[in-house]
């Protein structure tokens, strides 16, 4: 062979060479998914807007969804280490919505159950594995490839041998190893379920899902262990104010969250609880998370070295608190309307049953304002009794008395400054024909809180009584009266006996409200008795 020829010859196994290089590059480049584009886990889209209550999201028909799929609601998170100073990247799934209207690139959604975070724009959207077309890996090119022909040391074109196709879940996990290098153990059980999820029939998903399993056992131990914790229970709460709340927890934790939302709302608001005391914690709940439909709250304990624990009720199941209106606020002026009607029966001999009045009176008002003309009322009522001096009841044994009166009324609030003057004028009709009476009062204080009345009635020929009422309304739900009487009703007999009475309702809605009353009088202490009524109102 000339030395020409030797040259020719090297020339073409030099080419031939670097083509099988470049062939093998191709083919790894063809076959095996990069972990940058693999769906395990990729988003495939983003919360874009939140719009009353419904999510915007920017997956559409165009990728393949429909109305009523459910997709998973996953938060990022992006902190940086307080100690080595590297920025940590991850994400956390919060829930999961349902698609309800979907467009090309849009679509609307709500949430499906509860989520443990409220949501957010920039939220990211995962569709489940179901949904997404997974990467196919296409068999490695046949390459020509120039051989050098034995007989006349010339290049010939060959197809060379299809080369093994690489493993493309090896070359995957391999990648997320060392991406998890000086990771800790969460992380790991996260980016390795997120594998599994995304290659299920990958012969390495059963043995990375026993490891998820050996890397969670010990954090499962640790929340599943017995720990002891104590915390009041928020029965009722009123609207529009901050409520102070505390716990007490195992020395486990090392820290607490409360998380409160408006009842309906879906998302909660964390508020991280303050140390005031060894195992003690404590927070402010936000005012605006009280209104009238109810506030929800959860608290979780956060361990040492491990997730959160739920131990106050849960985001799936929180625990339910009833609010209060604000008085005074929690209608607005002008719109308050009221019908009340009660009925008693006090007896102010129960020994002899000669001496006792019952009365029924019903009332429709409105409540305008808070200053000048504060209320307008009307009514009706109904005595009866019987009476008479204690010489002929109790000396002579004579007959009562009996005493009827059927009347109506009208009532007039003016409010001034710190207090308000009442006026009622009285028609009544008893056998004798018509008669007529008054009832007046000075209140210190807004009737929609606690405030005194003092006052006086003269009412035809049942009698007359001085009146001091107190209106106690510091008590949630439960508005409580104490009054006390001077009278000589019910026959107006001159003999003057006192009574004392305690009133004690319940407000069952924010409009409907029941009260029980007891009471006792007497003239004597060997002429005297008991009494008892109930009333009903609704306002609205």
């Amino acid at each position: 062979m000339s030395p020409y020829s030797r040259l020719l010859s090297c020339c073409a196994s030099a080419c031939a060479c670097t083509a099988l290089l470049l062939a093998s590059g191709a083919a790894h480049a063809e076959g095996v998914p990069s972990p940058t584009r693999s769906n395990a886990g990729a988003p495939e889209g983003t919360v874009v807007a939140i719009d009353t209550g419904e999510l915007v999201v920017d997956v559409g028909s165009a990728k393949g969804v429909h109305e009523g799929d459910l997709v998973e609601l996953w938060r990022p998170l992006r902190v940086r280490h307080p100690v080595t100073g590297q920025m940590l990247v991850d994400r956390f799934r919060i829930g999961t919505l349902r698609l309800t209207q979907v467009r090309s690139t849009l679509s609307l959604s709500v949430v499906e159950g509860g989520l443990s975070r409220p949501p957010a724009t920039g939220d990211v959207i995962v569709l489940p594995e179901a949904m997404r077309e997974p990467p196919v890996a296409r068999a490695p090119s046949e390459v020509p490839i120039p051989v050098p022909s034995p007989s006349t040391g010339t290049s010939t074109n060959a197809n060379a041998p299809p080369a093994a196709p690489l493993d493309g879940d090896a070359v995957a996990l391999g990648s997320l190893m060392t991406a998890l290098t000086g990771s800790d153990p969460a992380q790991r059980a996260l980016a390795y379920e997120t594998f599994v999820r995304a290659h299920p029939k990958s012969r390495f998903a059963k043995v990375l899902a026993e490891e998820v399993l050996a890397l969670r056992a010990p954090h499962a131990r640790e929340r599943d262990r017995s720990f002891q914790w104590s915390a009041p229970k928020l029965d009722r709460v009123r609207a529009g104010e901050p409520q102070s709340f505390a716990v007490e927890l195992d020395p486990m934790f090392v820290g607490a969250v409360v998380h409160v939302r408006r009842k309906g709302s879906v998302g909660y608001r964390s508020v991280a609880m303050e140390n005031v005391g060894p195992r003690y914690w404590a927070a402010t709940l936000p005012g605006d998370a009280m209104t009238d439909d109810g506030m929800q709250y959860f608290v979780e304990g956060v361990p040492k070295e491990s997730a959160p624990v739920a131990i106050v009720g849960t985001a799936e199941t929180p625990r339910d608190v009833e609010v209060d209106p604000q008085p005074g606020t929690a209608r607005p002026a002008g719109t308050l309307a009221q019908i009340s009607i009660q009925s008693e029966y006090a007896s102010f001999n129960a020994k002899r049953a000669n001496d006792y009045v019952w009365q029924t009176e019903g009332s429709v008002g409105w409540r305008l304002k808070d200053q000048g003309i504060r209320a307008v009322r009307s009514g009706f009522g109904v005595l009866r009794g019987e009476g008479g001096s204690l010489k002929d009841l109790d000396e002579l044994h004579k007959d009562p008395s009996k005493v009827g009166l059927t009347y109506g009324y009208i009532e007039a609030e003016l409010a001034l400054t710190s207090y308000s003057l009442i006026a009622r004028p009285i028609l009544g009709l008893r056998e004798q024909g018509i008669t007529g009476g008054a009832q007046g009062f000075v209140r210190i204080g807004n009737d929609l809180r606690t405030n005194i009345s003092i006052g006086g009635e003269v009412l035809g020929s049942v009698g007359q009584r001085g009146i001091v009422q107190l209106d106690w309304r510091t008590i949630p739900r439960v508005p409580i009266v104490l009054r006390t009487e001077v009278t000589n009703q019910p026959a107006g007999s001159g003999d003057v006996g006192a009574r004392a009475i305690a009133q004690v309702g319940y407000q069952l809605s924010s409009e409907l409200a029941v009260a029980g009353r007891a009471s006792y009088q007497g003239r004597t202490i060997n002429h005297a008795g008991p009494g008892a009524g109930l009333a009903v109102s609704y306002q609205w």
